[in-house]
Order: structure tokens, then sequence, then C-alpha cells
């Protein structure tokens, strides 16, 4: 992960277990240190916990009472997602289906209120990396699956820095 500077960032997640409403523990007290710039791999088997650490991180889920997260040793643990600087791809991709490409991928830097040139070139920047420039006016459901998981990285990629 990298701050808005494009600085790596360490990641630090504190006794943070999830339980869910109706009991479903998905996620037994963890601790986890990442360093600024390491990478990590989670492995284990389905429902161990994998994806729930990844939404805490994010802001998609906050922990159990006396979790903690922090970023380069500052709590964001109740920072909403838009605030965290995250970007994150998700198996199905959960790409937009009544946007276009170019809308997809600049959604993030929309509701953080990038100024709209800003948004166009970062967008167009992002098209280029992923080699999808020609798509940017298709709808989802006119991509491949191919297509589809570089538009998702293009807009976690986008709004991460």
């Amino acid at each position: 992960m990298t701050d808005a500077g494009n600085k790596p960032v360490s990641i630090a997640l504190t006794n943070c277990a999830k339980t869910f409403a109706d009991g479903t523990k998905a996620l037994e007290p963890l601790d986890l240190a990442i360093d600024a710039g390491e990478t990590v791999v989670f492995l284990g088997p389905s429902g161990c916990g994998k994806t729930t650490t990844l939404r805490i991180i994010a802001g998609l889920e906050e922990p159990d009472a006396g979790g903690k997260v922090l970023f380069d040793g500052a709590d964001v643990t109740h920072l909403p997602i838009e605030q965290r600087n995250v970007g994150m791809v998700f198996q199905s991709y959960a790409l937009f289906p009544n946007m276009t490409v170019a809308g997809n991928v600049g959604y993030g830097l929309k509701i953080r209120k990038v100024p709209d040139a800003q948004i166009k070139a970062r967008v167009s920047e992002m098209l280029a990396m992923m080699q999808i420039t020609r798509l940017a006016d298709r709808r989802i459901d006119q991509l491949s699956g191919g297509q589809r998981q570089r538009v998702a990285l293009a807009r976690a990629i986008a709004a991460s820095r």
C-alpha cells in the first residue's frame, strides 16, 4: 500500500477479530505487522478469514471492539474506505454495470472529489497502462473476463495513488 504521495505505508492490525450480527465468527483475534513496501500473501482454506482481514484493512468492515488498524502508526480503524487510500480488486471484480470502462476506473477518484481534469488524466493513464484505452466507452457487459479484470485492476490502482 502507498500513501497519496506514492510512499509505501506500513500496516498493523492489533487484536482484530470479526463477528457478524448473526454470531458468525469470521476472524479470530489477529495481530499482524506488514512493513512499508513489504509484500505479503495470505494462504489458507475457505472461511479462515483471509478476505475478512483484507476488508478490515480496506475499511469495508470494522473489527470487533478492541481491534485496531494502523497505517504508519496512525489509527485508521474508524476511517471509511474512501479516506484510507486503499485499492482492492474483488474476486468478482465488483464493476458497476451502469458505467463505462472509463467511468469505473475513475469512480474512486470521483467520490474523493478529485477535480475532473485530474480524473480524466488519471483514467487515461490507467487505461494506457492496462492496454485497454480502446475500451474506454464500452459497457462492462461488452467485455471479456480478462478485460474486466484489467478494468478492476486499473480502478484499484487509480484510486490508491
